[in-house]
């Protein structure tokens, strides 16, 4: 009710009272109580929509917040997962580097056994390429004694003949 029947209702109890009118009196008093009783309850339904706004406001501000934790927490899981991601491939790069210089030595190792191999064979041909030359060295030298035994042997049948 609007403030204009608070005041009908003063006048009724008012006059009411004024004219020894009982049910004129009650009926401005309630007026009035009804008028109040009004007023207070739109003061009550702004007060509640006020904190209705406020409640959502809150709301939408916790929403935010926990929106902005929700995505900090993926960064970080973000930026962990690409940390470990980079230190796996790091690994992997060391890894893969290590096994390549353990096959490069290795590798050297082998062309090393096999040119010490390739020397020891070539020694070896050598070796017996003089051995050889040395036998056939001696087998001339058996041929000459052997000739030379022979003339000798020829000169003394013929000296003892």
């Amino acid at each position: 009710m609007p403030p204009k029947d608070k005041l009908i209702g003063k006048i009724k109890e008012a006059a009411g009272a004024l004219v020894g009118d009982p049910g004129l009196e009650l009926e401005g008093d309630l007026q009035q109580k009804k008028a109040e009783a009004e007023a207070e309850a739109k003061r009550l339904e702004e007060r509640a929509a006020q904190k209705a706004e406020v409640t959502e406001v809150e709301a939408r501000q916790r929403e935010i917040e926990l929106e902005q934790q929700r995505m900090a927490t993926e960064a970080a899981a973000a930026e962990r997962d690409a940390r470990i991601e980079a230190e796996r491939a790091a690994e992997e790069r060391k890894v893969a580097a290590e096994a390549a210089m353990r096959e490069a030595e290795a590798e050297q190792r082998t062309e090393a056994e096999l040119a010490a191999v390739r020397r020891e064979e070539a020694e070896a041909r050598a070796a017996h390429e003089r051995a050889m030359q040395a036998a056939r060295e001696a087998e001339r030298a058996a041929e000459q004694a052997n000739q030379t035994a022979d003339v000798l042997d020829g000169t003394r049948q013929q000296m003892e003949a």
